[in-house]
């Protein structure tokens, strides 16, 4: 089994990566920083590294033909890279970061990959129970502004940007579900887990994640739903669904708009064409 996976190098996606190498995996490690990458490669065994900045589509076009040159079919693409970014900043192509690394980098690797996957390949992505603060996508405001100044900034914007994003990527999920028949699509939430997500946001970022860490569970206990949606026989014919603790859970009822998905779906496509 080939699993190609984005965020290996810590946390939720390094815990998932060691288990399913314990399986008998190869893993792929798509990663911006090399050399950590190289190092968590040579600890896997089982392991390559393929480099890409995902908030960078050009990166990711990049990374896409080295992954076609040198990788087998791939069996299981895990969307897990994500962040949280305290402040407004766009990616190259001039698209809200937050937005760019946790919506279009998953639309743009699967679907750019989607000649590579094995039949019956399994795409699976780390969501949040966060989106359910989510009520909608507003796409008259896709740059998210409105998150990050004023009011709605102090009030913690960067999260409900986040939480948007996480409802967004469900919604991909489904659509992607209806549109490429051959694979099976899942997302999953893994709850709050102790890594360094949202550490590097300011002071009070810090320090809140900081006092949730002794409620957290650890990155092999939110890595077990992504293990077992990768491995277990019970989700080999269902497809486009949400989960939690290994069970299939229900979204909220704005993950499951189709007319939302489908706007998400062209909004996608817009945003990823060639410049």
């Amino acid at each position: 089994m080939y699993v190609l996976i984005t965020g290996g190098t810590n946390g939720i996606g390094l815990a998932g990566a060691r288990q399913l190498v314990g399986r008998g995996a190869r893993v792929g490690l798509v990663a911006r920083d090399r050399d950590k990458a190289e190092r968590v490669a040579a600890e896997l065994g089982e392991a390559d590294v393929f480099e890409a900045d995902l908030t960078s589509q050009a990166s990711i076009r990049k990374m896409i033909g080295d992954v076609t040159g040198r990788a087998p079919a791939i069996d299981v693409l895990v969307n897990n890279a994500g962040a949280i970014f305290g402040t407004h900043q766009v990616s190259p192509e001039g698209i809200e970061l937050t937005w760019a690394l946790n919506v279009v980098a998953p639309y743009l690797i699967t679907t750019q990959l989607a000649t590579h996957l094995a039949p019956g390949a399994r795409v699976i992505g780390t969501a949040s129970d966060e989106h359910e603060k989510a009520k909608r996508i507003d796409f008259g405001d896709l740059g998210g502004e409105r998150y990050f100044t004023g009011p709605a900034r102090l009030a913690g914007g960067s999260l409900r940007r986040y939480g948007e994003t996480k409802l967004a990527l469900i919604l991909l999920s489904g659509e992607l579900a209806r549109r490429l028949p051959t694979i099976h699509t899942y997302t999953f939430e893994p709850g709050l887990v102790a890594t360094g997500f949202n550490t590097n946001n300011g002071r009070l970022m810090k320090l809140m994640m900081a006092m949730t860490k002794p409620f957290a569970r650890t990155p092999e206990q939110g890595a077990a739903t992504l293990v077992w949606l990768a491995t277990s026989p019970d989700v080999a014919d269902e497809t486009g669904l949400y989960y939690s603790r290994e069970r299939r859970t229900e979204p909220s009822p704005a993950a499951q708009d189709r007319e939302a998905a489908e706007e998400l779906w062209s909004t996608l496509v817009e945003q990823t064409l060639p410049k």
